[in-house]
């Protein structure tokens, strides 16, 4: 994991100051070594956090043996051992052991398109061809890696993330679009905020979606779409499992289960697991630690809140040991942490559980342990979430319901109707394409149940899931890993019946029928619990009498009314902390927007909620 700097000015460049502090802000990202090379046209920068060939022979910028190419990259490519051996059957030859080499060298050899359908791994790089001066921007086809951009006044930059782009403007503007459509998140449940695919909070920084690639030649971008999730799916194979039992389907989920936790434990430093206690960070850490006994894992504890992790982990642990720190969490710290989650991440928090996830992580790197594999990214093309329970009981559903992940309440006091027909045209357009490529599907419900897993598969993960643990993993320089979005896992289970999927578990409890089955089979059916999901301390700061609104910065670009609920309250709190960090550039501010109930919850001194290094705190 790394943070990647690219710019060009069809002016020219030469080297600047501004250039050094744009790649510092990913010092966290790449605290091993940073580079930044100077073309005649563009820079181009890397940080390295050291993965896979710690030798300095795999440092970055990256240049091919002509010189004609280089490349910078963030992630990892899990497969990289067998593209370099069909490299080696070609008679290349290799310098380094790393997988940057292999990705550029493979890039060369065989095209982007071939590369792209080749690879498994989470990415993002820019590789630049000197003598046709065209830069190629990518990013993976789940959207695990970030990538934000901006195009104007001759100028082109892209990076890991937003704060480096920020420095390379005079100034920055908020995007007051994407204010209202966080603050409009449909739901009843979580403390989630909606955000777009391709815009930030800034005007002018964009993103490029998951499974898309950007070019930039003579002055002009293009931007195309080189995967959908959907694009996995096709009628024959979904047929062929229609008629499979559910003993020869549970198989096959272990063997590839199994194959996906091998493949993203490739390191050449050492890894750990998130243990939660859930069923599927706990299959991960049963396959991961099946792999390699001595691996460590990581457990926050949330007293009051939770009971999952105590309850289930150490039943776990009876059968398969291993050293397994538990973190414990507590309101009072909360605050702390997310101020500094919203300043490393240039966001406000797409959920609530940033601050106790970046505090694990810093445990997971105070132990040695850089990389760590997580259970995330299942619930979506697992029919995991409990609210898809009631959305796929209709015999004759609305096609295009779009469901609580995508969509935005129309009841909010926040809803801004120009914003939300932007926001909900963007959503049924990728419904219709979805629909369009399930044609063949008779069934209505079935037909619905998989329109609506592929869209919250290919937009929630790359707006919420994905980024937010990008940014709680990355500001601890901690890898987190997602073995559970291997492509051929997440294909397999695409084409699986929704009595496998979408139905309920003989323990009582709804959705990841066949995963359930698996973990109850391999580890015991005391795993099947019901969601808990990563608690945290949100909650607790969410009431009205905590805050006074009166003093919100944002209420000179949104209305406040009266009337709020707890989740209005959360993402208020997280929007306001964003607002004066990113565009009144303030710290210590919290004693002019808490009331004294809100100061005296924290117990702690109102000093203490300046804007602090997250390294700093415990």
């Amino acid at each position: 994991m790394c943070g990647i700097l690219f710019y060009w000015n069809q002016a020219g460049v030469s080297p600047n100051i501004l250039y050094e502090k744009s790649l510092g802000h990913m010092a966290n990202r790449g605290p091993d070594f940073c580079d930044l090379y100077y073309g005649k046209d563009y820079v181009i920068g890397h940080t390295r956090l050291s993965i896979i060939d710690l030798t300095s022979s795999a440092n970055q910028p990256f240049w091919d043996s002509t010189g004609r190419y280089v490349i910078v990259l963030n992630g990892e490519i899990y497969n990289y051992r067998e593209l370099r051996q069909q490299l080696s059957a070609c008679g290349h030859r290799f310098r380094t052991e790393s997988d940057t080499e292999v990705l550029l060298a493979f890039i060369i050899s065989f095209g982007l398109e071939k590369t792209l359908d080749c690879v498994r791994g989470m990415f993002a790089f820019v590789l630049y061809d000197n003598i046709v001066q065209k830069a190629t921007i990518v990013r993976d086809h789940f959207g695990q890696k970030p990538l934000y951009y901006f195009f104007k006044s001759g100028c082109f930059a892209v990076a890991s993330d937003i704060r480096s782009l920020t420095e390379l403007q005079s100034s920055t503007t908020p995007n007051l679009a994407a204010y209202t459509v966080y603050l409009s998140t449909a739901g009843s449940q979580g403390t989630r905020g909606t955000f777009h695919t391709d815009r930030t909070f800034f005007d002018g920084i964009n993103i490029l979606p998951a499974g898309h690639s950007l070019t930039l030649e003579q002055g002009h971008i293009s931007i195309e779409e080189y995967f959908t999730v959907w694009s996995l799916y096709n009628r024959e194979d979904a047929d062929d499992y229609a008629d499979m039992s559910m003993a020869s389907c549970l198989d096959e989920l272990k063997s590839l289960l199994r194959q996906a936790v091998v493949r993203h434990l490739t390191s050449d430093v050492k890894v750990g697991v998130l243990t939660s206690g859930g069923i599927d960070s706990t299959l991960v850490y049963w396959f991961a630690q099946q792999q390699n006994p001595e691996i460590t894992g990581f457990t926050k504890i949330s007293p009051g809140i939770e009971e999952i992790p105590l309850d289930v982990i150490p039943n776990v642990l009876k059968q398969r040991p291993a050293n397994v720190y538990f973190s414990l969490q507590k309101p009072e710290e909360y605050l702390i942490g997310l101020n500094n989650f919203i300043a490393a991440s240039g966001a406000p928090s797409r959920w609530g559980g940033g601050p106790p996830m970046s505090k694990l992580c810093r445990d997971a790197r105070r132990n040695d342990v850089y990389v760590l594999l997580g259970g995330d990214c299942a619930d979506e093309y697992f029919s995991g979430y409990t609210h898809y329970e009631n959305m796929f009981a209709h015999p004759q559903p609305d096609m295009f319901d779009l469901g609580d992940l995508v969509s935005l309440d129309s009841q909010s006091p926040f809803y801004k109707k120009e914003h939300a027909e932007d926001h909900q045209s963007v959503q049924c357009d990728i419904r219709r394409r979805i629909l369009s490529h399930l044609q063949n599907i008779v069934d209505p419900c079935e037909r619905y149940i998989l329109a609506t897993m592929f869209h919250d598969t290919s937009t929630f993960l790359q707006t919420c899931n994905l980024p937010h643990s990008d940014a709680y993993s990355m500001m601890e320089s901690v890898e987190l890993r997602n073995p559970l979005l291997d492509m051929d896992l997440v294909r397999f289970v695409c084409h699986l019946p929704p009595r496998f999927k979408s139905a309920r578990h003989s323990s009582g409890h709804f959705g990841k029928l066949l995963l359930r089955e698996l973990a109850a089979r391999e580890i015991g059916e005391f795993v099947n619990r019901g969601k808990e999901g990563t608690r945290n301390y949100s909650m607790a700061w969410a009431h009205p009498s905590f805050w006074n609104f009166d003093h919100f910065a944002i209420q000179d670009v949104v209305h406040i009314p009266d009337e709020l609920s707890k989740r209005d309250v959360i993402r208020l709190m997280n929007l306001e902390i964003f607002h004066r960090l990113f565009f009144l550039h303030e710290d210590n501010f919290f004693p002019k927007i808490m009331t004294p109930n809100g100061l005296s919850m924290a117990s702690c001194g109102v000093s203490d909620f300046s804007l602090q290094s997250s390294k700093g705190i415990s």
